[in-house]
Formats: C-alpha cells, structure tokens, sequence
C-alpha cells in the first residue's frame, strides 16, 4: 500500500489537532466559519434529551401556549405561536444572552478543531417554546454565516405521540 500511495503522512508527534489540520490542508477542508456545523433540535423533557448533542437549553420558564386553546393544536413553526413565545417579557433577555453565548462559543469550538456542535432546546412537549426559539435561533446563526441543520424530534413523532399526552395533547 505504501508504494502504491500519493501522499505518505508521518503522524508520530502529531497532536489530534495537528492531524486534523494537516489532512484539513491536504484534502481542501481549510480552516474557516463553514467548517463548524451547527445541529439545532427542539425536543420534550418527557422523552429525555436527544443523543448526540453538547448542550442542553431548557425553555420552560417561557410561557406555555399549550395553555391558550387557540394555540394549542399549532407548532412553534406557526407565527402564532412564535409571537406568543416571543411576547413573554423573558424571551428578549434571554434570547439575547442565548446568541451572545453562542457567538462566543462557536468560533472558539471551531478553533479548537470541532466539525460539529449540537444544541437542544427542551420544553415540556416539544412543540411550542423550545420549537420557535430552534427556528428563531437558526435563522441568526445562518444570518451570522454559519452552517446550521434543525431537527424538531417531537414533531417527527406524530399524532401518536401527541394523543398519549407527553406531546402536550391535543384537546
């Protein structure tokens, strides 16, 4: 194999980093605000957190629309229900703390040589706070230039998880 190799890559005294930055250059993968991908996922406490994420943001302290009839039987991607999250006198702050953490954090990650970070943010069903606040926040981390992917866990599942009332139920 090794004579039928192009490149011949001695990695005795090289760091992870140092690895990763030198396969990075040898195979067109620089350095650079892409090269960190951000995976958002709203999810339900009820379910426990997702797999595979670095932090956990809770949002149930922000008022629940569940308890608005209206509201109830929308999603966190629906205006209503986005407005409603919105308007409670909390949000503004926090949010705001929320992406000035990240903006904080995610080039550091980057620089440390992560490809990949992943946040959830939980509510108690999964399909009002914690889903608005996952789109909110992915349009401005794509706006600051990063690559960001969404996942609503909770609202994959379906009208079997919403009747068994751990999606919040639908009345």
């Amino acid at each position: 194999l090794k004579a039928r190799a192009d490149v011949l890559l001695e990695t005795q005294g090289m760091t992870p980093h140092d690895l990763k930055a030198e396969m990075g250059r040898l195979f067109g993968m620089e350095e650079g605000r892409g090269s960190l991908s951000i995976a958002l996922q709203s999810f339900s406490y009820p379910r426990g957190t997702p797999r595979g994420i670095d932090m956990v943001i809770d949002v149930r302290f922000l008022r629940n629309p569940h308890w608005v009839k209206e509201l109830r039987p929308l999603d966190g991607r629906d205006r209503e229900v986005a407005d409603f999250v919105a308007a409670d006198p909390a949000y503004a702050p926090f949010y705001e703390r929320l992406v000035d953490l990240l903006r904080f954090l995610l080039p550091a990650y980057r620089a440390e040589g992560k490809s990949y970070f992943g946040l959830g943010l939980g509510c108690t069903g999964g399909r009002h706070r914690s889903v608005a606040l996952v789109e909110t926040l992915a349009k401005t981390l794509a706006e600051d230039g990063w690559r960001v992917s969404i996942r609503h866990r909770d609202l994959e599942r379906g009208a079997d998880f919403l009747a068994s009332g751990l999606g919040g139920g639908v009345a």
